[in-house]
Protein backbone atom coordinates (compact mmCIF):
# COMPACT_ATOMS: atom_id res chain seq x y z
CA UNK A 1 0.00 0.00 0.00
CA UNK A 2 1.39 3.15 -1.07
CA UNK A 3 2.40 5.76 2.50
CA UNK A 4 0.24 8.66 0.89
CA UNK A 5 -2.89 6.35 1.04
CA UNK A 6 -2.13 5.37 4.85
CA UNK A 7 -3.93 7.52 7.09
CA UNK A 8 -1.45 7.51 9.55
CA UNK A 9 1.19 8.51 7.51
CA UNK A 10 -0.82 11.65 5.79
CA UNK A 11 -1.38 13.03 9.65
CA UNK A 12 2.33 13.04 10.48
CA UNK A 13 2.64 15.13 6.96
CA UNK A 14 0.88 17.47 7.76
CA UNK A 15 1.09 18.17 11.42
CA UNK A 16 5.17 18.26 10.98
CA UNK A 17 5.54 21.54 12.55
CA UNK A 18 2.91 20.38 15.55
CA UNK A 19 5.44 18.01 16.86
CA UNK A 20 8.61 19.70 15.80
CA UNK A 21 7.55 22.92 18.06
CA UNK A 22 6.35 20.44 21.10
CA UNK A 23 9.51 18.90 21.07
CA UNK A 24 11.47 21.55 21.29
CA UNK A 25 8.55 23.42 23.85
CA UNK A 26 9.54 20.14 25.93
CA UNK A 27 13.72 20.23 25.51
CA UNK A 28 13.29 23.69 26.72
CA UNK A 29 10.88 23.02 29.76
CA UNK A 30 12.81 20.65 31.06
CA UNK A 31 16.82 21.96 30.60
CA UNK A 32 16.20 26.05 29.95
CA UNK A 33 18.16 27.92 26.87
CA UNK A 34 21.17 25.61 27.93
CA UNK A 35 19.10 22.84 26.73
CA UNK A 36 18.29 24.58 23.44
CA UNK A 37 21.40 25.49 22.92
CA UNK A 38 24.23 23.11 23.10
CA UNK A 39 21.77 19.51 24.21
CA UNK A 40 23.19 19.45 27.62
CA UNK A 41 23.05 21.86 31.05
CA UNK A 42 26.25 23.77 31.74
CA UNK A 43 24.01 26.04 34.28
CA UNK A 44 27.96 27.41 35.61
CA UNK A 45 28.69 28.91 32.28
CA UNK A 46 27.73 31.26 30.74
CA UNK A 47 24.85 32.25 28.17
CA UNK A 48 27.30 33.29 25.72
CA UNK A 49 29.51 30.25 26.55
CA UNK A 50 26.08 28.29 25.99
CA UNK A 51 25.18 29.84 22.54
CA UNK A 52 28.90 29.34 21.17
CA UNK A 53 28.73 25.47 22.16
CA UNK A 54 25.64 25.21 20.65
CA UNK A 55 26.27 27.20 17.25
CA UNK A 56 29.63 24.79 17.20
CA UNK A 57 27.95 21.72 17.87
CA UNK A 58 25.45 22.65 15.25
CA UNK A 59 27.98 23.23 12.79
CA UNK A 60 29.50 19.56 13.48
CA UNK A 61 26.53 18.12 13.59
CA UNK A 62 24.92 19.21 10.21
CA UNK A 63 28.73 19.40 8.63
CA UNK A 64 28.65 15.53 8.88
CA UNK A 65 25.04 15.43 7.44
CA UNK A 66 26.16 17.00 4.64
CA UNK A 67 28.99 14.83 4.08
CA UNK A 68 27.57 12.08 4.60
CA UNK A 69 24.69 12.98 1.72
CA UNK A 70 27.14 14.82 -0.39
CA UNK A 71 29.62 11.71 -0.31
CA UNK A 72 26.48 9.92 -1.74
CA UNK A 73 25.82 12.15 -4.45
CA UNK A 74 28.74 14.42 -5.73
CA UNK A 75 32.02 12.44 -5.08
CA UNK A 76 33.47 10.77 -8.04
CA UNK A 77 36.14 8.43 -6.52
CA UNK A 78 35.03 5.46 -6.24
CA UNK A 79 37.93 2.84 -5.08
CA UNK A 80 36.34 0.13 -4.08
CA UNK A 81 33.68 -2.22 -4.95
CA UNK A 82 30.82 -1.20 -2.50
CA UNK A 83 27.65 -1.93 -3.83
CA UNK A 84 26.02 1.28 -3.42
CA UNK A 85 26.64 5.21 -3.85
CA UNK A 86 29.61 5.97 -1.90
CA UNK A 87 31.86 8.04 -3.23
CA UNK A 88 35.31 9.85 -2.06
CA UNK A 89 35.49 13.74 -2.13
CA UNK A 90 39.33 14.09 -2.24
CA UNK A 91 39.42 18.28 -1.54
CA UNK A 92 36.79 18.05 1.36
CA UNK A 93 39.54 15.55 3.25
CA UNK A 94 41.52 18.03 5.32
CA UNK A 95 37.98 20.05 6.29
CA UNK A 96 36.34 16.80 7.48
CA UNK A 97 38.98 15.20 9.49
CA UNK A 98 38.82 12.06 6.66
CA UNK A 99 34.98 11.93 6.54
CA UNK A 100 35.35 13.03 3.34
CA UNK A 101 36.72 9.44 2.25
CA UNK A 102 33.49 7.69 2.52
CA UNK A 103 33.47 5.10 -0.14
CA UNK A 104 36.61 4.23 1.96
CA UNK A 105 34.36 4.38 4.84
CA UNK A 106 31.96 2.11 3.17
CA UNK A 107 34.45 -0.91 2.30
CA UNK A 108 35.97 -0.95 5.47
CA UNK A 109 33.25 -0.10 8.20
CA UNK A 110 36.00 -1.00 11.06
CA UNK A 111 38.58 0.89 9.97
CA UNK A 112 40.34 3.34 12.43
CA UNK A 113 41.67 4.75 9.08
CA UNK A 114 39.56 6.12 5.75
CA UNK A 115 42.55 7.99 3.67
CA UNK A 116 43.99 4.78 3.05
CA UNK A 117 46.55 5.51 0.80
CA UNK A 118 49.65 8.64 1.61
CA UNK A 119 47.96 11.29 0.08
CA UNK A 120 44.64 10.73 1.29
CA UNK A 121 44.67 13.30 4.01
CA UNK A 122 43.18 12.04 6.66
CA UNK A 123 44.03 14.04 10.28
CA UNK A 124 41.76 11.55 12.75
CA UNK A 125 43.87 8.77 11.42
CA UNK A 126 46.70 11.00 12.85
CA UNK A 127 45.31 11.68 16.37
CA UNK A 128 44.40 7.78 16.24
CA UNK A 129 48.41 6.99 15.43
CA UNK A 130 49.64 9.34 17.86
CA UNK A 131 47.67 7.81 20.35
CA UNK A 132 48.85 4.69 19.90
CA UNK A 133 52.29 5.53 19.34
CA UNK A 134 51.68 7.31 22.82
CA UNK A 135 49.94 3.70 24.28
CA UNK A 136 46.70 5.46 24.52
CA UNK A 137 45.13 3.81 22.17
CA UNK A 138 45.31 -0.20 21.49
CA UNK A 139 43.76 -2.77 19.14
CA UNK A 140 43.68 -0.67 16.06
CA UNK A 141 42.05 -2.08 13.06
CA UNK A 142 43.20 -1.16 9.74
CA UNK A 143 42.29 -3.34 6.65
CA UNK A 144 44.39 -6.37 5.35
CA UNK A 145 45.76 -6.79 1.85
CA UNK A 146 43.37 -9.44 1.94
CA UNK A 147 40.27 -7.33 2.17
CA UNK A 148 41.26 -4.43 0.17
CA UNK A 149 41.94 -7.34 -2.80
CA UNK A 150 38.73 -8.81 -2.47
CA UNK A 151 36.71 -4.97 -2.71
CA UNK A 152 38.66 -3.55 -5.43
CA UNK A 153 37.59 -2.92 -8.62
CA UNK A 154 38.87 -5.52 -11.60
CA UNK A 155 41.74 -3.74 -13.64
Amino acid sequence: MDLKQQWFYRFLRNTIGLHIMTFWTLVYLWGGLPYLTCGVENSHLSSENNLQQGVGGTITYHGTGIVNSACHIWGSLRAWNTKDTSRNIWWLGPFTMGESWHNNHHAFETSARYGLEWYQVDLTWYLISFFQALGLATDVKLPSEAQKRKLAFAR
